[in-house]
C-alpha cells in the first residue's frame, strides 16, 4: 500500500512493516545520498572506513549528551524481507548519519580534480598538529549537530522507555539488558524476556546466566591484562576493536607491513591467557 501522508489516516493499526516503510521514507535522518544497493564493492569500503574514523567520536559524544551505555550494548540489527534495519532508535540515528556523512565525504574525495584539490589547499599537510586539528574539528562537528538535533532529548526518551529490542541479544552479559528487565519488572533477577524473533537470523543460543561475583573477578583480570600492554599494544587493541585490519592498523603505525601486527596480537593472545586463563 501507498503511505504518503500519515499512518494516523488508516482505518486500523499499521503493521511493524508499514511503520518501517513510512518513517524510513518520511524520516530525514535515514536519507541515503546514494542507494546502499547499488553502491560498488569499492564504494561500501570507502563509506565503512569513513564510517569508522566518525565512529569514536560519536560514540564519545553521545555519551555526554546522554547515550545511556556502550553502543555495543544496544546494538540490535535485524533482518526483514532481505531489509536491514536497527531496531534501537540512538544506534539507527548513528548509523544513518554516518552513512550520509561518509558517502558525502567519498563523492568530494572522488569528485572532479579541480575539487579534490580545491579540498585539500585548504590544509597545511607540514603541520605536526594536523591530526589534533582534525580530531578536534571531528567531535566540534559532531558535538554540534548531536545539539541541534537535541539528542540528549532524545536519548532520556529512549532511555526512560526502553524495549527488549534496544538492546543487544548476542552480547553476553548485556548489563544494560538486565537493568532494563529489573526495571520493567521489577525484579532483581535477571529474567529471560522473548522477543519477536528475526525470521532469517538464527537466535542466540541459550546461555546460563553469569554470576555477578564472576564477572566482577574477570573484570579485575581484564584489568591486569591491559596493564601489561605497551603503549603500541594497546593502540592495536583499540584500533581492532574498532575494526580495523591488520594492514590498515599497520599502516596508521607506521609498520612495513603487517606481519609486525600480527605478531604484535600473538603476543597479546599469550598476555590474555596468562591473565584470565581464556
Amino acid at each position: 500500500m501507498a503511505l504518503d501522508t500519515t499512518l494516523l489516516d488508516l482505518d486500523r493499526v499499521p503493521t511493524i512493516l508499514e511503520m518501517r516503510a513510512f518513517f524510513k521514507k518520511h524520516d530525514w535522518s535515514a536519507a541515503k545520498i546514494s542507494d546502499p544497493k547499488s553502491r560498488t564493492t569499492e564504494q561500501h569500503t570507502a563509506i565503512s572506513r569513513i564510517g569508522r574514523i566518525m565512529d569514536a567520536a560519536f560514540e564519545q559524544e553521545a555519551r555526554k549528551r546522554g547515550l545511556p551505555a556502550w553502543s555495543g550494548y544496544l546494538d540490535h540489527t535485524v533482518y526483514m524481507n532481505g531489509e536491514k534495519y536497527q531496531d534501537n532508535p540512538l544506534i539507527a540515528l548513528r548509523d544513518s548519519i554516518e552513512d550520509l556523512v561518509s558517502d558525502a565525504v567519498r563523492m568530494l574525495l572522488t569528485g572532479p580534480d579541480e575539487i579534490v584539490e580545491a579540498i585539500f589547499s585548504q590544509f597545511n599537510f607540514d603541520d605536526p598538529d594536523l591530526d589534533k586539528k582534525a580530531d578536534d574539528f571531528m567531535h566540534t562537528a559532531i558535538g554540534t549537530m548531536l545539539d541541534v538535533m537535541e539528542y540528549d532529548k532524545l536519548a532520556g526518551i529512549v532511555q526512560n522507555l526502553s524495549a527488549a529490542e534496544d538492546f543487544n541479544p548476542y552480547l553476553y552479559p548485556n548489563f544494560r539488558a538486565q537493568d532494563h528487565n529489573k526495571k520493567w519488572y521489577h525484579t532483581d533477577s535477571n529474567i529471560k524476556v522473548e522477543y519477536c524473533p528475526d525470521p532469517e537470523t538464527k537466535l542466540p543460543p541459550e546461555r546460563t546466566v553469569v554470576d555477578p561475583k564472576k564477572i566482577v573477578i574477570f573484570n579485575l583480570m581484564v584489568e591486569d591484562y591491559w596493564n601489561t600492554l605497551d603503549d603500541t599494544e594497546k593502540k592495536i587493541h583499540r584500533l581492532t576493536d574498532y575494526g580495523y585490519t591488520q594492514k590498515e592498523i599497520a599502516d596508521k603505525l607506521g609498520y612495513a607491513g603487517n606481519s609486525a601486527v600480527s605478531k604484535r596480537l600473538k603476543k597479546m593472545r599469550g598476555k590474555f591467557y596468562d591473565a584470565t586463563g581464556i
